[in-house]
């Protein structure tokens, strides 16, 4: 492994890691950005200068605009994140996540992933029929995961009372303002 192989191996795991552990969303958004940047830059060093600039495109700009949309929009970047309700489900969820790695692990064994197709240095006409015949499960499979990562994101910063939901005691106090 070259030095650079290794700084990006580096640097993509401790964005990653950096995505999941820092308790300010906007901070971990950005951590996304540099993680799918340190990602384009690789796809571009193996000579796969359109699934670098896709990544930069689709990703880094159009997903992660996507993200701080509805991260916004339900203020959880108005600070530092409070009490967390899942700490008691850690453990499961490093069991589970150890499992699921495992698993792929298993899968990746057996699946063979020399290219024997000629991927013209990651040009569409090339990439289109691979993306879409043989690895159409795969590719579905991902996209799965990213609106499943976006209905649990926004599922966890819900507010518990509706952001326009009043007391009682507030309505009437706004009928006394505007009265």
């Amino acid at each position: 492994m070259s030095p650079w192989e290794a700084l990006a191996l580096f640097l993509l795991l401790g964005t990653g890691v950096l995505v999941v552990t820092l308790r300010n969303a906007i901070h971990a958004a950005l951590a996304l950005i540099a993680n799918f940047l340190v990602l384009a830059g690789a796809y571009v060093a193996l000579d796969a200068r359109f699934l670098g600039f896709i990544q930069i495109i689709v990703y880094a700009g159009a997903i992660v605009v996507l993200f701080l949309f509805v991260i916004m929009l339900l203020f959880a970047a108005q600070g530092e994140v409070g009490f967390d309700p899942l700490v008691r489900s850690k453990p499961l969820a490093a069991l589970l996540a150890l499992g699921v790695g495992l698993f792929l692990l298993s899968g990746m064994v057996g699946l063979g992933l020399g290219f024997q197709k000629d991927l013209g240095g990651g040009l569409p006409q090339a990439l289109g029929p691979l993306l879409y015949g043989d690895w159409l499960l795969v590719l579905l499979a991902v996209g799965f995961l990213l609106m499943a990562a976006t209905v649990v994101a926004v599922a966890l910063v819900q507010p518990s009372r509706p952001l326009d939901a009043l007391r009682p005691e507030e309505r009437k106090e706004e009928k006394e303002v505007v009265g």
